[in-house]
């Protein structure tokens, strides 16, 4: 039973339990565990998955789950109630938070026999990362005969195609005192990308309607538009007589009528449409600048292979071997990402002065100009008084969709090996069980990302004609005094190429393969996450109480914990667009000694009115880390039944988790963030307290209509890993009640209180906590986080903030407060129709914040897209003859963009509730032919109106994809 080591009834459970059983993960056709988990109410949004953006691509396609949304480095991943090893990478640009997750595509779905799910108490029994939960996932045992099986799918569209194979062998041998089981699985799944779908085509947005021109009359600070564009360049490129990001007469090249241009295909220039101009020079609505539905991702494109082994040996009768070995390898493709940018909004150089994010720096007599466009452009140098020879320059801005396109691939493989022995004897006139495994995983991966390879760009872009009027790369001799040649550019021999090819930017798709090749590299890293883990337990009975036996558990765990992340030269040596990216390596082992003890001090044969049963139980556990010292953590609860048909539960749990090495050993980090400046316009009156933000914000020097860039682009932080960090902490506590009754056999329905108060929150606040953490603050300016932030004070840019750092700290806390009930029904139906299985779980948030600073208030999450109040999963299986019919609806109930924003901010404040309907046939043909037909999103219900950014991505995926259709089959032998 997950969260405990003393066996008891799964009824009988102090805790709150989730389950999924084969039979779900079968009549589903899920792909891997975290698909069916993720649809649980009690599982927040999941940070790192195969569906929407995957970041950076150092964890393309990795699944971990996020119990109650605190973190999937808060919910701790137990295979047959052991550890497994991580495969989050060791960076602080992984997508999820620090820590070593399970990525659950890991686990081969054929091989589970189910999933349990506790709320909070396993830290005791498990150690660190409970904080939230344990998942544990529980596998066949000694499985006979073969089963094979193979499936497909589609979208009503035609697109989303997949495919899986799975094939579970199992004998016993040695006259039944051995099992040897043998698993193999292959999936592949076709990847989707935003462009394919309608809602996400329409880009749909928020901006303040409060701008020259605006056509909204409107008292709400955020208005919904569609057709939104971002202009951070175009694909094709705009021309500028001055270096400015911004487009506009005073600054770019512009034709005979005044029209802004931007280069064609062909590379002449013609007519650029901004489209509606709006606060937000980054955002305009319709026009010509990219829309981002192009390089959206919303599911990778994935090739996974399983094999797993399990043998046991009954060595004596009192002694049984036991064994597994595991791999796994997989390839996960990011298909559309953000390109590389050249804009003056990076960067807004001087003439003369070169940045390698900034406006690219041309020459007049470029020769892959074409008449047409260096006619307009030496026009309309003359015309602002700038000289216009060949060896004089313009400026380019550009979206770079035609050299890097955001795709990213990920190889990651993994082993394990579990190997132990298992037995019983008598003592004290009870039966004690012990066992002792040792538990040794790696996971390695390697990342590769296409990116622009800057040295090797620059020759690229030192351009002329040879003797015989052919485009060439001309040989590179720095000169400190020209703008287009960088001086100390050296050629950087890790591309597709090492021969320079000139390389045309004038219109999109210009760019020649050759050039390409030579100004492209497939960037990699590498990271290794291993655990090792001797694990010996005792578990057994002391003496027999009223109630039962005195049932304890005993045990010591020794564990290490190691990660390295490994960048290639391409990003230790900065040579593309992003600053240096350091390794990270570090290691951590602990020693940890734990018990627990389970007393059933009444039971039914005592007859005592009002306690029909009556059980306490506790565990404890010390940890030794040799990073950050020693640790207690421990839980007590208890069950009381006052009938037979009625029990009243709960617990208290001290939970910890330890910091992982990326928030220990990280350097001191260069990198962008951005998102969210609570100073600007559309934000002023949100937050805890609206008029303390105001008030901050025009103490700082900034109007009340300021827009802030780092809304719509990054800017340089600095991430500083931390040795002296604490263990996170939690106090948690669980209240509830089961009823089974009598007249209803087969009826269990339960329902708790669920709450989790964590401090000392491990962190690398992001830049959205930085500077809310600065501005929301009654102390402002002499707090810390005002520290970390630097806003420019030049008139041209004043109030943008140009850097900030963003450290691993302990910081502040969350608080989660929850009721959650489960049903499960099992009963024969009426005039012999077959057997029905309903099962249910419904989560109601009560409360769900962060805390950054004890002065500046609380940030609201509960109701937003990700933490809906209220969600249900409805599951009923009629098995009658042949044919067994599956039914599941799904409910998500209304939620709103940002929880902290006060009522009327937004003209279309969130999305209503949501339903979707999946449905499944399973023909019996004999009793080893089974065919199989799935539909998900019967109604083919599209995402709710307009929910289209990354939350609603991941949180309606089923919208997106619309109805799917799967088709398989298995045998038996």
């Amino acid at each position: 039973m997950t969260g405990s080591r003393i066996k008891r009834p799964a009824v009988d459970n102090p805790q709150p339990t989730a389950t999924v059983d084969s039979k779900l993960l079968e009549s589903r056709g899920y792909a891997n565990i975290a698909d069916a988990l993720n649809q649980l109410p009690g599982f927040g949004l999941a940070d790192s998955s195969t569906v929407g953006d995957q970041g950076n691509g150092f964890g393309v396609g990795q699944s971990f789950v996020n119990l109650y949304g605190l973190g999937s480095q808060r919910t701790l991943t137990l295979v047959n109630g052991r550890r497994f090893v991580g495969a989050n990478p060791a960076t602080i640009f992984s997508q999820a938070g620090g820590g070593t997750q399970v990525d659950l595509n890991t686990i081969p779905t054929k091989l589970i026999d189910r999933v349990e799910t506790v709320s909070i108490g396993g830290a005791p029994i498990y150690g660190s990362d409970a904080i939230a939960g344990t998942v544990n996932i529980i596998l066949k045992r000694d499985f006979q005969g073969l089963d094979l099986d193979g499936q497909a799918g589609i979208s009503s569209r035609g697109d989303l195609g997949n495919q899986r194979i799975r094939a579970l062998a199992g004998m016993n041998f040695a006259d039944g005192r051995g099992n040897i089981t043998v698993d193999a699985e292959y999936n592949h799944d076709d990847g989707l990308l935003g462009n394919q779908r309608d809602v996400i085509r329409r880009q749909y947005g928020f901006i303040s309607p409060d701008f020259p021109g605006s056509p909204y009359n409107t008292n709400f600070s955020k208005v919904l538009v569609q057709n939104m564009r971002t202009f951070l360049g175009e694909p094709g490129g705009n021309p500028y007589f001055l270096d400015r990001g911004t487009l506009g007469p005073t600054r770019s090249i512009t034709d005979a009528n005044g029209n802004l241009l931007r280069f064609a295909p062909n590379g002449n220039l013609i007519p650029f449409n901004t489209g509606l101009a709006t606060s937000d020079p980054t955002t305009f609505l319709g026009g010509d600048a990219l829309n981002m539905a192009d390089i959206t991702n919303l599911r990778v494109k994935d090739n996974r292979f399983n094999a797993t082994v399990l043998l046991n040996y009954e060595v004596t009768p009192g002694i049984r071997f036991f064994g597994e070995g595991w791999y796994s390898r997989s390839n996960a493709t990011n298909l559309a990402g953000q390109p590389v940018y050249n804009t003056a909004f990076f960067r807004q150089a001087a003439p003369g002065d070169f940045d390698i994010n900034g406006n690219y720096i041309m020459k007049v007599g470029n020769p892959f100009l074409t008449p047409q466009a260096k006619a307009i452009i030496v026009q309309n140098l003359i015309a602002n008084g700038l000289p216009a020879t060949d060896n004089d320059v313009f400026y380019l801005g550009r979206a770079n969709t035609d050299l890097v396109s955001g795709v990213a691939r990920m190889n990651q493989e993994l082993y394990r090996f579990v190997g132990g022995f298992t037995g019983d004897f008598q003592a004290l006139g009870h039966k004690f069980t012990w066992e002792v495994s040792a538990n040794y995983g790696r996971t390695s991966s390697t990342s590769l990302t296409p990116s622009l390879v800057e040295p090797n760009l620059r020759r690229a872009l030192n351009v002329g004609r040879d003797a015989s009027g052919n485009i060439v790369c001309l040989p590179f001799n720095p000169d400190p005094n020209d703008p287009t040649q960088p001086p100390n550019t050296p050629q950087y021999n890790g591309t597709i190429s090492q021969t320079c090819a000139p390389l045309n930017l004038f219109g999109n798709g210009a760019p020649s393969q050759a050039a390409r090749n030579y100004v492209t590299t497939n960037a990699r890293t590498d990271a290794i996450t291993s655990q090792r883990d001797f694990l010996a337990t005792l578990t057994g009975a002391l003496l027999t109480l009223p109630g039962g036996d005195l049932g304890i558990s005993l045990g010591y765990e020794n564990r290490r914990e190691y990660s390295r992340f490994s960048p290639d030269a391409f990003y230790t040596q900065a040579l593309g667009r992003s600053i240096a990216i350091d390794g990270i390596a570090g290691s951590y082992t602990t020693n940890e000694l734990f018990g627990e003890l389970r007393a059933p001090l009444i039971g039914p044969q005592q007859n005592i009115p009002l306690i029909h049963s009556l059980e306490l139980n506790a565990a404890g556990r010390y940890v030794h880390n040799s990073a950050n010292g020693s640790a207690f953590t421990w839980t007590a609860g208890g069950r009381w039944a006052p009938t037979s048909w009625l029990a009243i539960r709960g617990n208290y749990t001290r939970a910890i988790r330890a910091p992982a090495v990326t928030e220990l050993y990280a350097a001191n980090q260069p990198a962008y963030d951005g998102g969210y400046d609570p100073c600007d316009q559309q934000n002023l009156n949100s937050g805890p307290n609206p008029a303390v933000r105001q008030k901050n914000c025009q103490a700082a020097g900034l109007p009340a209509n300021f827009s802030s860039l780092i809304n719509s682009a990054t800017i340089p932080i600095t991430v500083i890993g931390n040795r002296n960090l604490r263990n996170e902490t939690a106090r948690s506590w669980t209240v509830g009640a089961v009823l089974q009754p009598h007249a209803l056999r087969g009826l269990s329905l339960s329902a708790d209180y669920i709450s989790i108060d964590l401090s000392n929150t491990i962190v690398s606040s992001s830049a959205e906590d930085v500077l809310k953490g600065c501005y929301d603050s009654t102390s402002y300016p002499n707090n810390y986080y005002c520290s970390l932030v630097t806003r420019d004070t030049s008139p041209d840019n004043f109030g943008q903030v140009l850097t900030l750092e963003e450290p691993f700290i302990n910081q502040g806390g969350r608080v989660f407060r929850a009721v959650e009930a489960t049903l499960d029904y099992r009963f024969d139906m009426p005039s012999n129709l077959g057997q029905m299985t309903i099962g249910a779980t419904y989560q109601h948030i009560i409360k769900q914040y962060t805390v950054i600073s004890a002065d500046a208030g609380i940030q609201n999450t509960r109701g937003q897209i990700g933490s809906n109040v209220d969600r249900a999963n409805f599951n009923a299986t009629l098995d009658t003859g042949p044919v067994s019919w599956f039914n599941q609806v799904i409910f998500t109930g209304p939620a709103v963009f940002d929880a902290t924003e006060p009522p009327g901010t937004r003209d279309v404040p969130g999305v209503g509730s949501y339903i979707v309907w999946n449905t499944g046939v399973t023909f019996h043909a004999t009793n080893r032919l089974d065919f199989r037909i799935n539909v998900n999103n019967v109604t083919d219900r599209g995402v709710p109106y307009p929910g289209s950014g990354n939350a609603s991505q991941n949180v309606y995926y089923d919208g997106l994809a619309g109805r799917t259709f799967l088709f398989g089959a298995s045998v038996r032998m």
